[in-house]
């Protein structure tokens, strides 16, 4: 026993300092990971465009959402450019509708949906709801998003139809990587529902042909950026309209 005793009070040091090290160590770590992160969020164009707070970014899943969705179409090849949270009019009824990401391209106009959500999702083009699933089989409803981004389209085609032709748009709802697109139903040609990681690779797919010059691109940029710098009050207009429609 008292061989055993010795023996723990040697070793106690040792394990003290193993367990100060690996603390340490973990600290480091973490603050290197959030140095490099904040870091190349400060770079990123995202943050030129919206002039975002990375604290605020992280703190919010919509935001950092559409931020790892503009770093996948910085890597995408060919001249583009991508406009965010633009209020376009409605084509139908009054007010505004606010898109969340315009990727312009050499190839086509992609106009974006981002659902930086987590769980099994499944849903039809057809459905007017779709369904969000947890692993303890809680489920939730939400709005259907084809459809959602369906009315951004058409209010982007109507504003540019003195600009492009109806050919060039395509929708893109982007799901977070932390989902599972389980029983996704897509009819439309022109619709494409993915996974964040797949965004590069799908754009790369479409990019056939090259449907926009350089200056259409420019134009396309210049129009809709200007339609993205609304003050305040517009935006308020706008999170009242979404609110009046879900209850």
């Amino acid at each position: 026993m008292k061989l055993v005793e010795e023996l723990l009070a040697a070793l106690i040091p040792t394990l003290l300092l193993i367990g100060s090290i690996l603390i340490v160590g973990f600290i480091v770590t973490l603050g290197s990971l959030f140095y490099f992160r904040r870091r190349s969020f400060e770079k990123s164009t995202y943050k030129q465009v919206t002039q975002e707070g990375f604290l605020k970014a992280v703190r919010d899943k919509g935001i950092w959402g559409e931020y790892l969705t503009t770093r996948q179409l910085e890597k995408v090849e060919g001249y583009g450019k991508f406009v965010m949270n633009t209020y376009l009019p409605k084509v139908r009824g009054k007010g505004l509708t606010e898109i969340d990401i315009t990727f312009i391209h050499e190839s086509g106009i992609y106009v974006l949906e981002s659902k930086n959500y987590s769980g099994w999702i499944f849903g039809k083009e057809a459905d007017r709801q779709w369904t969000q699933m947890f692993k303890n089989r809680y489920k939730q409803r939400f709005y259907n998003p084809i459809k959602q981004n369906e009315q951004h389209l058409k209010s982007m085609e109507q504003f540019l139809a003195k600009t492009v032709e109806d050919n060039v748009f395509q929708s893109v709802i982007v799901f977070s990587e932390r989902c599972e697109l389980k029983k996704i139903t897509i009819d439309s040609s022109h619709v494409h529902v993915i996974k964040r990681n797949d965004l590069r690779r799908t754009i790369k797919r479409l990019a056939t042909v090259k449907r926009l010059t350089s200056m259409q691109v420019d134009s396309v940029y210049e129009q809709l950026k200007q339609q993205s710098q609304v003050d305040q009050q517009v935006k308020d207009a706008h999170i009242e309209a979404i609110k009046s429609f879900s209850s």
